[in-house]
């Protein structure tokens, strides 16, 4: 199993990086390849781009500010299980840590980019504000 992770500090709250990371339906906000998203209860899915649809199925959106999926289809994927935390520094500011556990291992390179480009997304939109 494959493992990667990201991180960025973000000049904003805690809570308010939280309302958007947090939100099943804000993903396209600040995750560049995602265009369009549907959320049925704990099934997410995201159209990228490239037009694929992704499906997912959120394992936690917990108010301690975690939020778990995992990518179900249509790629070929043996197991992922994603995570993003958002932690308060006490100091107006936090850190964003996201995490994937994937496998095959070559889509942790693929993921790696998307997550780098998402997480400086997320900190140019709750910069901006």
């Amino acid at each position: 199993m494959a493992t990667m992770r990201r991180e960025i500090w973000i000049d904003r709250p805690a809570d308010e990086v939280w309302a958007v990371v947090g939100h099943p339906a804000a993903v396209t906000k600040w995750f560049p390849q995602m265009t369009e998203v549907k959320v049925e209860g704990d099934r997410r899915i995201i159209t990228l781009a490239s037009g694929l649809d992704l499906v997912e199925r959120v394992s936690v959106r917990h108010d301690l500010r975690r939020f778990q999926y995992r990518l179900e289809g249509p790629l070929p994927i043996d197991h992922h299980q994603a995570s993003i935390d958002v932690i308060p520094d006490g100091d107006g500011r936090c850190l964003v840590v996201y995490s994937t556990d994937v496998v095959p291992h070559a889509l942790a390179l693929v993921l790696d980019g998307a997550v780098g480009d998402a997480l400086d997304s997320l900190k140019q939109l709750m910069e901006a504000e």
